[in-house]
């Protein structure tokens, strides 16, 4: 499937783009660098963040079993490289098609609401220490989205 911006692409290539497609355009290639700028600091820091995350996580929980750690660790993983590369593209639906459908059926069926609770309430501290409040704007709708997703 492709993206609202692939997609607004398609349906002009037999005629020109409409004004407001053309302002559409400009802001995706403008907002491009910050962008970018976020991604990389993501690309950078996924490791510390992630495993803050989890230590903090065991902490909190200290019962959870080395199974259910990893699986965290690997859905910590995902989440942030998938939202990361939906932020970059302008492109919630990558994460349905990527990310969510799949991981709400495990978030369920291995009983993870209340780990994942928790686990995302650290994460999104981690966020915030490692992103200026600019940043962290960038990236927090698509976390939100996938978090909203798995416990709501």
């Amino acid at each position: 499937m492709a993206s609202a911006f692939e997609q607004m692409l398609i349906e002009a290539e037999a005629r020109y783009l409409k004004p407001e497609e053309l302002s559409q355009l400009k802001s995706h290639i403008l907002g491009w660098p910050k962008r970018q700028h976020v991604y990389r600091i993501l690309r950078e820091q996924e490791s510390p963040m992630v495993s803050r995350t989890l230590n903090a996580l065991k902490q909190e929980m200290p019962s959870l079993s080395g199974q259910v750690l990893d699986l965290c660790q690997r859905h910590l993983l995902l989440l942030l490289r998938h939202s990361a590369m939906a932020m970059l593209l302008q492109d919630e639906e990558l994460l349905k098609e990527r990310l969510i459908e799949w991981m709400e059926e495990e978030v369920r069926l291995y009983g993870l609401q209340s780990v994942y609770e928790i686990a995302y309430r650290i994460f999104q501290q981690e966020l915030k220490d490692h992103l200026a409040p600019g940043e962290l704007e960038f990236i927090r709708p698509f976390i939100t989205q996938v978090q909203v997703a798995l416990l709501f």
